[in-house]
């Protein structure tokens, strides 16, 4: 499927698929080798699917059935009925064999190695029930199903790949009793997975709804409203932890859970720990600094709508005291739980220090902001500071020379993973309001001297607002565009405002009407007189009055005043309440020293023209295949390999970075790693270790409880055959 037809994919395809999700109890797997036909006898007795043998095709793990309108012989079938059943069946194999044996998603066991999966071929039919475009789920607790459209089936099909993705995500529970994610909160996790497992299967096809995902980065995790463009968790997850561990989250989730209490529980890590993960995750997403961003760069490069979207520079901050450096979020863009605000700085000396000092409104009940700042050289380099969890908290970040671009990350991270119902909307999500002060940087925008530069992607800045409009747009003067909205298409006419994200991709808005928030009006939609539309809410129809603060299709356009808001005002913080240096800082000013330099290293092996000396040189690397400074690499040897500090007298310490060497042609990103320390007769795990990130382009950071040793040690398991290495190792003192 094209990538702007996914763009503008209806909500009703998700219901549809979760709806078809029938829990039943299911019988008793069978033994035979050769998979048996499973199709409700309701089917063929009510009409509900009248199949025929004559009008079907089976294959080794599928049955195909298709309408009377496509006759015995689809091939011949006029349009639109015709269709190639030897095509979609050869390409479900595929699919079928990748996401069991290449991704091993889930076993080849119990009912999915007892009954072949049921492929409805629709707009074929006679009933115009059975004209959806595509979905995926199961029936009677027994069998998966796919209804998939001539047109959605076409070679290199996407939606195939997707639906069967749903197919497989049921096979995790049926017949399981207390398993799966049923629970209303994961109904958004089923579509990311789709769309991720669509992605490993062909990745270089779609990278699902990026414009919807770029344009409410912002809203909660679990929004409806980017279901099909927030997979970039899951990436980060398999980059970290392995493609595994998204399987094990499928195939081990429990009922009442959320996607992330349950991967909580497989790795036993702490909310604290979660929390930070994700704040990690949010940070990556500044140079999309995943595995498979060699992939993923072609379609953001061209994504739909790209010339608003590279305005946008990370929401509406708004100057409190600007000649102090203070500034806030725009309380309506703040991120709700696990959601984030990207916020590009300008530094103000080439390697020069940066602080943000950053403080939340805790008084409104929200309950913790995870922030970190990102160096970029040329866009794409990424160097990241620590992070800070907290309430109120400072980070001092040195920049390197040739570093021109900062992004301050803010993630919302709650002390409970909350459980939001697929559509519970902006208004019952809670937002994590906060304010900042920043020194050694500007806001972009905000800097001394700033010219506002051309715009691009086929727009003009609006002059009454200053936002992106298209040149094929129909904008009048009289009507507002804000600095951070976009009207892509349609009308807006009159004294109509579009404010915050708000995003006119089609139809029209006139008279007073409002468009705020992160809302989305489509073609189709024409509003005027005094309707307000916002929060995330997205309109296709007619309407002049009511609020709309929430996206939700059944209610129409009925008058009413708008969704009632869980989230109370504030009054903005003195600016000495977020003085520079008033705070915990991060790293902290004190203590926290690296000894690293003052030992000895030493390793399992060294190539002969890398160095070891180079793991506690103290020289910053550039990126994880810095190709100027020296290494520390043990190609061609593979599997488990290390390299160690070795201190005269005892350190004692409790933090630990690590910088790993990924040259792209031999020395990889290892597998796995862990950190050893010598406990005057052997070798042993560091106590209490916060996890072992995986991390390209930046240090990878491990807490752990105090010890006091003579050797530190960084194990390695290579990838396959590949090699490791090293390029910095640091550990740090407790603070004092």
């Amino acid at each position: 499927m094209s990538r702007n037809r996914r763009v503008l994919l209806a909500l009703a395809l998700a219901l549809a698929t979760v709806a078809s999700m029938i829990l039943a109890p299911a019988p008793t797997p069978a033994t035979a080798a050769v998979k048996a036909v499973y199709i409700p006898a309701r089917w063929t007795q009510t009409g509900e699917v009248p199949w025929a043998s004559n009008r079907s095709r089976e294959s080794t793990n599928f049955i195909l059935l298709w309408g009377e309108k496509s006759g015995t012989n689809p091939v011949s079938a006029p349009s639109p009925y015709t269709f190639d059943p030897n095509s979609i069946i050869t390409q479900l194999e595929n699919l079928y064999s990748f996401y069991v044996n290449t991704m091993q998603f889930t076993p080849e066991t119990g009912l999915l190695a007892q009954y072949k999966i049921i492929v409805i071929v629709t707009n074929t039919w006679n009933r115009t029930e059975l004209n959806a475009w595509a979905t995926g789920g199961s029936v009677d607790g027994t069998v998966g199903v796919i209804n998939i459209a001539p047109g959605a089936a076409l070679p290199g099909s996407w939606g195939l790949a997707h639906e069967l993705g749903h197919v497989f995500q049921n096979y995790t529970f049926l017949g399981r009793s207390g398993s799966g994610f049923t629970n209303a909160s994961a109904g958004t996790f089923w579509e990311t997975s789709a769309e991720f497992m669509a992605m490993q299967a062909l990745p270089t096809t779609a990278a699902g709804d990026l414009t919807r995902w770029l344009r409410s980065e912002n809203l909660y995790y679990s929004s409806s409203r980017h279901h099909y463009g927030n997979w970039m968790l899951v990436q980060y997850i398999k980059d970290r932890d392995g493609l595994a561990m998204f399987n094990r989250i499928w195939n081990e989730a429990r009922t009442s859970e959320h996607p992330l209490e349950t991967y909580r529980r497989i790795t036993g890590i702490s909310q604290t720990e979660l929390n930070r993960r994700v704040g990690e995750y949010a940070t990556r997403t500044v140079t999309y600094d995943f595995g498979n961003r060699s992939t993923l760069m072609p379609f953001i490069n061209n994504v739909y709508g790209a010339g608003f979207l590279n305005a946008y520079n990370g929401g509406n901050v708004e100057a409190v005291n600007q000649s102090l450096g203070h500034y806030r979020m725009n309380p309506r863009q703040a991120p709700s739980d696990y959601g984030f605000n990207k916020i590009k700085l300008v530094p103000s000396a080439s390697g020069g220090l940066v602080q943000v000092r950053l403080k939340g409104h805790a008084e409104t009940g929200a309950s913790g902001w995870t922030f970190g700042l990102v160096a970029t050289r040329n866009g794409s380099t990424p160097r990241y500071s620590s992070l800070f969890t907290g309430t109120d908290g400072q980070i001092d970040f040195p920049l390197q020379s040739g570093e021109t671009d900062v992004w301050l990350v803010v993630t919302g991270t709650p002390t409970a993973v909350p459980h939001y119902a697929f559509l519970d909307g902006y208004n019952r999500a809670r937002r994590f309001p906060y304010e900042f002060r920043v020194s050694g940087a500007t806001p972009s925008g905000f800097e001394p001297g700033y010219v506002k530069p051309a715009a691009t992607g086929g727009g003009h800045w609006h002059a009454n607002g200053g936002g992106w409009v298209s040149n094929n747009a129909n904008v009048a003067s009289t009507a507002y565009v804000g600095p951070k909205a976009a009207v892509y298409a349609g009308s807006v006419t009159g004294n109509a405002r579009i404010e915050g994200l708000g995003w006119v991709n089609g139809g029209s808005v006139s008279g007073n009407a409002v468009v705020r928030d992160n809302a989305l009006i489509q073609g189709g939609a024409n509003l005027s007189g005094s309707i307000v539309v916002g929060g995330d809410a997205e309109f296709a129809i007619a309407c002049s009055s009511g609020t709309y603060l929430a996206f939700n299709p059944d209610r129409g356009c009925n008058g009413a005043g708008g969704e009632a808001d869980v989230n109370p005002s504030f009054t903005n913080f003195a600016s000495a309440d977020l003085a520079i240096g008033g705070g915990p800082t991060n790293p902290p000013p004190t203590g926290n020293v690296n000894v690293a330099g003052a030992a000895t290293p030493s390793a399992s092996y060294t190539s002969a023209w890398e160095s070891v000396n180079a793991i506690n040189d103290g020289v910053e690397p550039t990126s994880s295949n810095d190709s100027t400074n020296p290494r520390w690499g043990t190609w061609p040897n593979s599997g488990q390999q290390w390299a160690e500090l070795t201190w005269g007298s005892a350190v004692t310490i409790n933090r630990t970075q690590v910088y790993l060497f990924d040259d792209g042609q031999g020395i990889d990103l290892p597998s796995s790693w862990k950190l050893q320390y010598w406990t005057g007769s052997a070798y042993a795990d560091v106590p209490g270790a916060s996890g072992y990130p995986v991390a390209a382009n930046a240090y990878n950071t491990v807490t752990h409880t105090t010890i006091s040793t003579t050797r530190l040690r960084v194990v390695l398991q290579s990838t396959g055959t590949s090699s490791v290495g090293l390029l910095e190792v640091k550990a740090f003192t407790p603070q004092s």
